[in-house]
């Protein structure tokens, strides 16, 4: 399922560069999501859009996700270009997706 539009609140996040560059989100209806924006050697910048990885409505799931992202099992739901996410003024609380 790709990112649905909505609020959606920042439970953490990792690597900040101008805004959250890896982040674990929640939506509207508490589902659970994390965000990557990799940083792209080629471009010598950060990606034009984040993936999306679903962590599942399991207990076991709403554990921090940074070592099951690390390991490669989180699967990638989808992408949501940068642009489309309008963060509140400071970039670590939350943003909505229209």
């Amino acid at each position: 399922m790709p990112l649905p539009p909505g609020h959606y609140r920042i439970l953490a996040y990792r690597e900040f560069h101008d805004l959250p560059r890896l982040m674990w989100v929640a939506d509207e209806a508490s589902r659970q999501w994390v965000l990557d924006c990799p940083f792209d050697d080629a471009l010598d910048d950060h990606a034009a859009e984040y993936r999306v990885h679903t962590l599942g409505t399991d207990v076991e799931d709403a554990v921090e996700p940074w070592e099951k992202h690390a390991q490669g099992l989180l699967p990638i739901v989808g992408t949501v270009p940068v642009a489309a996410l309008q963060f509140d003024a400071t970039y670590r609380a939350n943003f909505h997706l229209t």
